[in-house]
């Protein structure tokens, strides 16, 4: 046991935090994601989460890892495809709403992209996390600062 450590990040996912480098990227997938194949695909770490959300285990991560300030947009989202068009994705509001208590520039640290854009973005993470989150559109990509 250790202590400050919320209680729902897992060993593995607790080391994959550990090894990552100020600019490496983390995502965290839902459900629907297909975090192993892409993990395979790009040869980034796989941890799984099931059972858990990604709101809560991005409030958990942010406890412990710092955005990075070398860049406008340390956090991503994916925004609706055009077939999608009009769909509400209120999930990225609380995610926007989790940054802004551990960023300074609040919710505008969370940039959206085109669907393809960003999976080319998930391609170049070093940890790729399935959580058990069934929202849509609730990927979110992470980009790690340097520890002060």
């Amino acid at each position: 046991m250790l202590l400050n450590i919320p209680k729902l990040l897992s060993p593995d996912l607790i080391k994959a935090l550990c090894e990552m480098g100020h600019g490496d990227k983390i995502l965290l997938a839902d459900a629907n994601y297909p975090g192993q194949s892409a993990a395979k695909r790009c040869g980034a770490v796989f941890v799984r989460a099931d059972g858990l959300g990604v709101p809560a285990l991005l409030e958990a991560i942010l406890q412990l890892m710092p955005l990075d300030a070398y860049t406008d947009e340390p956090a991503m989202v994916m925004d609706v495809d055009v077939r999608d068009k009009g769909m509400k994705i209120p999930i990225h509001d609380e995610y926007r709403a989790i940054v802004a208590k551990h960023d300074a520039r609040g919710g505008q640290a969370v940039a959206q992209y085109e669907r393809y854009a960003f999976y080319d973005k998930a391609d170049a993470c070093a940890v790729i996390v399935q959580t058990g989150e069934e929202a849509v559109y609730a990927n979110i990509i992470l980009q790690k600062g340097v520890i002060k």
